[in-house]
């Protein structure tokens, strides 16, 4: 028998996003692509998984560690989640699961500051078929920021993360930043309008959702302080009935590589591949 490492309390997730008319988190946009309402944003669920990690590692995962985060099934405003863990090695198996053993989101966490995902597979899934004019490679140009505190204290209490480091003090003195919002950060990066504009997605419908989440850190992140984002366009390509587009993004101070992390949108295709 398999014995959990950790089990969260079971709780209802908050869509921090429920206002963005006509994202999958918007329940009429949603239904209109066959689910039930609009998904809890998968910031919310990642940052949901990450108490497991904090009770596996403590402090030393903020000071080098690293975590792969699929989404597996949507999160909706009135499931009851909880994160469950077990030992995989000298890593950690980590899953949010509903009361009947839906899966929602299916991680793996670990120690040292590697990055969890393999390069040498990037463009190798269909990547010349799919989203014309996007090309792997693109990059953004950098920008500043200063991490939101009210949004990230938002991410915390809408995930249920009872983790005291995110609030008045951390074990390395001020408060430090989630670091599923850095997902945000990139992903609002690849939308600002001052950027470059990507083509607009073709083949697809409308609306994309995150698929994946995965991160490298080396040093925690402090609320106030400015940072450096850049990020690029690592792959595309095509998985079973959606398209996804992966970007990879690091976050430094000073020139100093804090973070190392990627984020996976996907949509649904319109139409299947020739020959399938």
């Amino acid at each position: 028998m398999t014995t959990n490492f950790h089990e969260g309390a079971w709780r209802k997730l908050v869509n921090t996003a429920a206002q963005e008319a006509g994202s999958i988190h918007d329940d009429e946009k949603a239904r209109e692509l066959g689910f039930r309402g609009g998904f809890v944003p998968g910031s919310v669920v990642g940052m949901a998984a990450m108490p497991a990690i904090a009770a596996a590692y403590g402090q030393r995962w903020m000071e080098g560690g690293w975590y792969s985060f699929t989404f597996v099934a949507p999160v909706y405003v009135d499931d009851e989640v909880r994160e469950v863990a077990q030992r995989s090695g000298d890593d950690l198996a980590i899953q949010v699961l509903d009361p009947s053993g839906r899966l929602c989101c299916n991680g793996h966490a670990g120690l040292g500051a590697v990055t969890p995902w393999d390069t040498a597979a990037d463009g190798s899934h269909g990547a010349e078929g799919v989203l014309p004019g996007i090309d792997i490679g693109h990059r953004f140009v950098p920008e500043q920021f200063t991490p939101d505190r009210d949004h990230c204290a938002m991410t915390v209490r809408s995930s249920g993360d009872p983790t005291p480091w995110y609030g008045d003090a951390s074990p390395w003195g001020g408060p430090i930043v989630p670091l599923e919002y850095l997902h945000v950060v990139a992903l609002h990066l690849v939308r600002n309008p001052a950027q470059p504009r990507l083509p607009r997605t073709t083949g697809v419908r409308e609306p994309g959702m995150w698929a994946q989440h995965d991160i490298a850190v080396s040093g925690p992140l402090f609320m106030g302080r400015e940072y450096t984002i850049e990020e690029w366009v690592a792959d595309k390509g095509r998985s079973g009935r959606t398209i996804f587009l992966t970007y990879e993004f690091t976050v430094s101070d000073g020139g100093r590589l804090l973070a190392h992390g990627r984020h996976k949108a996907k949509w649904l295709a319109e139409a299947e591949p020739a020959g399938a």
